[in-house]
């Protein structure tokens, strides 16, 4: 036992409150330097999860979905865009930020995505790119970023019609707050439009959470430095991180990366329905189905669905047992059912109902 933790980063989760254990390990570990050693999940005393990749993905899933929650205070997310981003009005300290950075970069670093909603200018940013253009924060912003567009494409009109100047208003805990985005806080006019916008968008996207960010950088770096991150383009680290859509991927790839057990083969009717039945799915199902399995409703990047472990197992004769997952394992647990009809009806309603943290 001492030289397994010896050999591995072991992180202690606690399902009470897995988010805050998390971070609590991942912090002891960067104290002690052992961040960078292979990672294994370990649960409190009783529980029946073994770490064999399936629970690093559904811990992954988990964390990263209550780390961007605007209930825990770090981040807000955008009511448009549902994407998230620093809170401008955060009170938290600048070391969680850190720790956060160091999390989405293990996931990464251990092979995995996370369930994070970050927009492609986080990782424009991580690749030291700031943004300066309405482009560079448009899925974050969607309103915002049309309506400076708007601005700036304009080629009559007068801009100080607009009655604007150089503030920028956010939200708060105490409600709204107005900051000058330049000394002066000047009018807009035609001759200062172009640079009114570039101060936007800068304001929108990192003067205001500046330190955030760069703790954030801080952890991110401890397990992706700066030469392995510029291997990516923006959008390359962005599905890297949070993991290629399912609808990137076809049905037949997914099923080349499928294999069989207890009696099931290609060639078995109730595999062949099972296809079929998949194949008819739409793609938020499709999601639903990859997650029932493998705890995780995204692909990673690197290696794809080779990298992913499907197994179909027979689990007994016809009958009214719903089918099951061993999600460290990355096993469906199918019984045999006797039409295509009632396994349709069967798989839909475990797939759509299943839920929480830990082995279906």
């Amino acid at each position: 036992m001492a030289d397994y933790v010896k050999l591995y980063f072991i992180l202690d989760v606690s399902r009470d409150d897995v988010l805050s254990s998390v971070l609590s390990g991942l912090r002891a570990a960067m104290l002690s330097n052992t961040i960078t050693k292979p990672l294994k999940v370990r649960f409190g005393a009783g529980e029946d999860g073994v770490d064999y990749g399936g629970v690093q993905a559904e811990l992954f899933r988990s964390v990263g979905r209550q780390l961007c929650d605007p209930s825990y205070g770090m981040f807000d997310v955008d009511t448009e865009s549902q994407r998230a981003w620093f809170s401008k009005g955060c009170i938290d300290s600048v070391e969680r930020f850190e720790v956060a950075g160091a999390l989405v970069a293990l996931a990464v670093y251990n092979g995995c995505t996370i369930s994070v909603a970050f927009p492609k200018m986080m990782y424009m940013m991580l690749l030291g790119q700031m943004p300066r253009s309405p482009r560079d924060i448009e899925d974050m912003y969607p309103s915002i970023a049309k309506n400076l567009s708007r601005m700036s494409s304009t080629s009559s009109g007068n801009a100080s019609d607009l009655g604007l100047t150089f503030e920028y208003t956010y939200e708060t805990l105490d409600g709204p707050k107005t900051v000058d985005m330049k000394p002066d806080a000047e009018d807009l006019t035609n001759e200062n439009l172009e640079s009114y916008i570039e101060h936007y968008v800068r304001f929108a996207s990192y003067e205001l959470i500046q330190p955030y960010f760069d703790a954030f950088q801080r952890g991110w770096r401890r397990l992706m430095p700066d030469y392995i991150t510029r291997m990516f383009s923006a959008s390359e680290l962005m599905k890297v991180v949070q993991g290629a859509d399912l609808e990137d991927i076809s049905v037949d790839d997914l099923r080349s990366a499928t294999f069989y057990d207890d009696g099931y083969s290609p060639a078995h009717q109730v595999i062949i329905w099972f296809w079929e039945i998949v194949h008819g799915f739409d793609a938020e199902n499709k999601r639903k189905l990859l997650e029932f399995i493998t705890a995780s409703d995204r692909v990673p990047v690197v290696g794809g669905l080779s990298s992913v472990t499907i197994i179909i197992q027979r689990n007994g004769p016809d009958s009214d047992r719903l089918p099951t997952s061993l999600t460290c394992f990355g096993r469906l647990l199918l019984p045999e059912y006797g039409s295509k009809e009632k396994l349709e009806r069967m798989l839909l309603t475990s797939i759509q109902h299943s839920k929480g943290f830990g082995l279906v």
